[in-house]
């Protein structure tokens, strides 16, 4: 979970004195954790971080333990695990429960682990594993007599959401275990086993979605996690292809038959390298509780420079005999602890705020900051996402306010530091017109500008167009649409057609816009960037009508998508259709 604890007012820390009060507090802890496991495990956009959900779960279990007269929360909410289940893939059900982590988040919680394993194991020195913990979506993948038969997310941990057909678009994971290694050495395959590990966005393509999005006038995706998963979940396994997932793996549940189990975690790795698939690539062996502590340093001090997202590091015992030793709890195995590194966070003062305007007219305020450095990147601007962030903070030009990376990406602001606040420092006021054309905004959830020919707009829906996402006009940047568009020589999509070399575009730009007309009709269409239509309804709409000229008549478009339809084919667009016959085009 990522972003700053919001919605817990300071009566809601307060512990409460009496059983009524703690009747009440269970009440709301119950209600609140099962709101929170919503937004984390099935809407994959938490509003909390991950220390604020698990001091919630902490206190919760704490006053169920003293007050037993309560009973236990209904079904429906706060389940141990959480829930990923959406409900639009089959389920399938864990051969072994697939359980998550004991979290600690101090040093004093991880040495208390140690000393637990050297309590339960009689090891005074026992050996652990210190690795990576990778900040992605749970996934346990089974193969049988080698073979990859299926995948499946933790669900609510005794079963989960088969998403088979979107894992098998990672071009990373092999489809059958490699049986000998490299030396000629046999591999052991066991007849089954269910892999367990992460699928995630590396920072690479996590930057060329956001690159894309942004050139498209849409906001950026706020954390490589959220966008794993919202990714996972898709229902076309097509589209989930267009954004490059990956998967590491780090453990097994269910091992049947075939070979034995590996002794040890770091034979676990080793295995996982000979059979070809992902795995964790470092980690580090201690014995002792400060060769431990000195190795989860090390690891968030490294984290910066890793190309993938990591939210901390994870301690295991080595040795699988051990492991058995301390086994498990409903929720977790007692042999492994994950240690979350607290983001970096500083202050420094807010001395602006701007308004940008996407293709639909959506406004979106962003902040300027004074520069400040967290970890290796100066951070000048963070998005604000909407007018209510910024009533719901209070946020104030002249503020000064706490600035994080919410996954170690994208710079969030996670609040104010009131008492520095000076008396000459007045509250926000939300501008009433447009900072483009002047048009008085819409407010109606969000902040909108109505005009359909705002500048601003007509920026972004060029952008959008000629975006590798859309049409793909190579050379239309940002630079040359803004003079274009500042110049009058274009007011939207269709004016770029009617551009010459005498309006300052040069050669190969325009040989692309030529191209662009020949562009498929599906995609075409989804380049035009309207409301509600995204691929799935484009193709359906290419599909049913066959060329742009029957478009025009679509009952689907309002008078102004028809209006452009028709100013389209009037100068001579005529995108083709896959799969109609020529004449019907």
């Amino acid at each position: 979970m990522v972003g700053a604890p919001v919605g817990l007012s300071a009566a809601d820390s307060v512990p409460p004195v009496d059983a009524a009060q703690a009747i009440t507090r269970i009440q709301w802890l119950r209600s609140e954790i099962a709101r929170h496991n919503e937004l984390y495990f099935k809407k994959a956009a938490p509003e909390i971080s991950d220390e604020a959900y698990d001091q919630l779960k902490r206190e919760l279990a704490a006053l169920e333990k003293a007050y037993p007269s309560v009973g236990p929360a209904p079904a429906d909410q706060a389940p141990a695990l959480g829930d990923d289940r959406s409900g639009d893939f089959p389920a399938y059900r864990h051969r072994e429960p697939m359980r998550s982590l004991e979290k600690s988040y101090t040093e004093d919680e991880l040495r208390a682990f140690y000393a637990r394993v050297v309590r339960a194991t009689g090891d005074e020195h026992p050996v652990l594993v210190v690795e990576p913990k990778f900040d992605g979506l749970a996934i346990s993948v089974t193969y049988e007599h080698g073979r990859l038969v299926r995948a499946v997310t933790r669900g609510d941990g005794q079963e989960g959401d088969d998403v088979t057909a979107n894992v098998l678009t990672i071009a990373s994971l092999p489809r059958e275990l490699r049986a000998s290694s490299a030396d000629g050495t046999r591999n052991p395959i066991p007849d089954v086993v269910e892999l367990r590990g992460e699928i995630y966005i590396d920072y690479a393509e996590f930057a060329r979605i956001n690159a894309e999005r942004q050139a498209a006038g849409d906001e950026p995706f706020a954390h490589p996690r959220n966008l794993a998963a919202g990714t996972l979940k898709q229902r076309d396994p097509s589209e989930v292809a267009k954004r490059k997932l990956s998967v590491v793996f780090y453990g097994w549940g269910a091992w049947q038959g075939g070979s034995d189990e590996p002794g040890s975690q770091q034979a676990l790795h080793a295995l996982v390298r000979a059979w070809g698939l992902p795995g964790v690539k470092t980690w580090t062996v201690a014995t002792t509780a400060d060769e431990m502590w000195a190795a989860v340093k090390k690891l968030g001090a490294q984290r910066a420079h890793l190309g993938y997202p990591t939210d901390g590091a994870v301690v295991k015992v080595d040795s699988l005999a051990a492991q058995r030793r301390l086994g498990a709890n409903d929720t977790a195995p007692l042999w492994a602890m994950a240690y979350k590194f607290a983001p970096e966070r500083l202050s420094t003062r807010l001395i602006g705020i701007t308004l940008q305007i996407g293709r639909t007219g959506v406004v979106t305020p962003v902040a300027e900051l004074e520069p400040v450095k967290i970890g290796g990147t100066t951070i000048r601007r963070a998005t604000l996402h909407n007018a209510v962030e910024i009533e719901r903070r209070d946020l104030r030009v002249g503020d000064f306010v706490y600035v994080e990376k919410a996954g170690e990406v994208i710079p969030a602001i996670t609040g104010v530091d009131v008492s520095r606040r000076g008396s000459d420092v007045a509250a926000y006021e939300f501008p009433e017109n447009c900072p483009s054309c002047g048009t008085v905004l819409v407010r109606t959830g969000e902040v909108r500008c109505p005009n359909v020919k705002c500048a601003a707009q007509v920026k972004r829906r060029i952008e959008y167009f000629a975006a590798p996402s859309g049409v793909g006009i190579k050379g239309l940047g940002p630079a040359l649409i803004e003079r274009l568009v500042a110049g009058g020589k274009v007011t939207g999509v269709a004016g770029l057609y009617r551009l010459t070399h005498d309006d300052g575009v040069p050669e190969r730009v325009l040989a692309e816009i030529e191209r662009s007309k020949s562009a498929e009709l599906g995609r075409f269409i989804v380049a035009l960037g309207w409301p509600g239509v995204g691929r799935k309804a484009a193709e359906a709409l290419a599909a049913r009508y066959g060329s742009l000229a029957a478009l025009a008549e679509a009952q689907e478009l309002d008078e102004d998508g028809k209006a452009l339809v028709v100013e389209l084919v009037t100068l001579g667009v005529n995108p083709p259709s896959p799969g109609l016959p020529e004449k019907k085009r």
